[in-house]
């Protein structure tokens, strides 16, 4: 079928209501003087065709925090594709987004290898296995400011990186938001693992070995049960909430990505609405998520119940998550525990107020920052 009028894409719930309700950036987005953005390194399991179509939200909320003034994205690193993905690393993904948001953010793609064991530095890879590492030690030593990094596909570069090279991640890494793992194992059977771990669990295991802060947003409460609980980061986001009042240029973007499209004029498509028969599908459609609030905690914000998006060191009982010290004990296997601390130990986790509300908070907090995409 033939990409859609602008007509026709409104009145197949494009848009759904430009203009209305869409929320001004902060002061420091808008010139005025304001906190100096936090350097950003966002490293992604991101294909095309995609894996998981999160992380092309992912992507977008990190460039929507930057629009905002809380980032200054200095890189993505893209994982290399397990076997079983049918997609390879979606360069396209980013070029769209640096198209969209006049940026012109660079991109690396990891190593193929997994980490023999947790203290494993990769030391017969060839450059090309490298090429992240290095693109990572490389921004950390050039960066006048600590980097963020926020982890939300393979942990394997980074922890190379960290093991070559601990003195400048203990310089250097403002610190580490990972999402991966789980916060308690799943009844049915204990045995199971988080997706991201089994892909390299000494890797994963390594991740709480780091020299720098680490912030550990399990990907699930328990193990696989697909709902909010009070110490795991994933929630259902309907497709028809987040995308309201977006721009016809993201709405391609993602449109791109939920086609699976092999268009080869992949940049050409941001200028026009998508298909108005797949956009009806796509809205009809939810999506679960994992990595928002590690994201919005990287930029020091939260959320409130009713989405707002809050200052994270002043929102105090408003909070719909926050960060708690923890210390976490992972096995080689990739087996977590870890008990709440008083004070801090330089390891984080996050506590959701409230379970049954999080999932509205955070597709009313998602729905904000796209519609500043444009």
């Amino acid at each position: 079928m033939p990409s859609a009028s602008r007509r026709e894409f409104l009145a197949a719930g494009g848009l759904l209501g430009l203009g209305a309700g869409v929320a001004s950036p902060p002061a420091s987005a808008q010139g005025e003087a304001g906190p100096e953005p936090l350097p950003l390194i966002h490293v992604t399991d991101l294909f095309h065709p995609h894996g998981d179509p999160d992380d092309h939200f992912d992507l977008a909320v990190a460039y929507a925090l930057t629009q905002r003034g809380c980032f200054d994205l200095r890189g993505v690193i893209i994982d290399y594709p397990p076997d079983f993905r049918a997609g390879d690393p979606a360069v396209v993904a980013v070029t769209q987004m640096n198209r969209l948001t006049a940026r012109a953010v660079p991109v690396a793609i990891g190593t193929s290898r997994r980490l023999a064991h947790r203290r494993d530095t990769m030391p017969d890879a060839p450059p090309r296995e490298t090429t992240a590492i290095r693109f990572l030690t490389d921004h950390l030593r050039a960066s006048a400011r600590p980097v963020a990094l926020v982890c939300v596909g393979s942990a394997a570069d980074i922890i190379v990186a960290a093991l070559r090279e601990p003195g400048l991640f203990a310089e250097k890494c403002a610190g580490v938001w990972l999402n991966s793992g789980s916060a308690h194992d799943n009844p049915a059977d204990p045995t199971q693992l988080e997706f991201n771990v089994r892909l390299d669990p000494a890797a994963y295991a390594a991740m709480f070995d780091l020299p720098c802060p680490l912030h550990w947003f399990p990907c699930w409460d328990t193990t696989e049960q697909r709902r909010s609980g009070p110490a795991g980061s994933f929630y259902w986001l309907p497709h028809r909430d987040a995308f309201e009042g977006i721009s016809e240029g993201l709405a391609s973007y993602f449109a791109y990505m939920f086609g699976k499209s092999s268009d080869p004029k992949w940049l050409r498509t941001m200028r026009q609405g998508p298909d108005g028969a797949l956009w009806a599908k796509i809205l009809d459609g939810r999506r679960g998520m994992w990595s928002t609030a590690s994201q919005l905690a990287a930029a020091g914000l939260t959320v409130a119940a009713d989405g707002a998006i809050l200052d994270a060191a002043t929102a105090g009982d408003r909070a719909a998550f926050r960060e708690v010290p923890v210390r976490v004990h992972c096995t080689e296997d990739g087996r977590t525990s870890w008990q709440k601390a008083e004070q801090t130990t330089g390891q984080w986790m996050p506590a959701v107020a409230d379970p049954a509300t999080y999932p509205t908070a955070m597709t009313r907090a998602v729905a904000t920052l796209l519609q500043e995409l444009r």
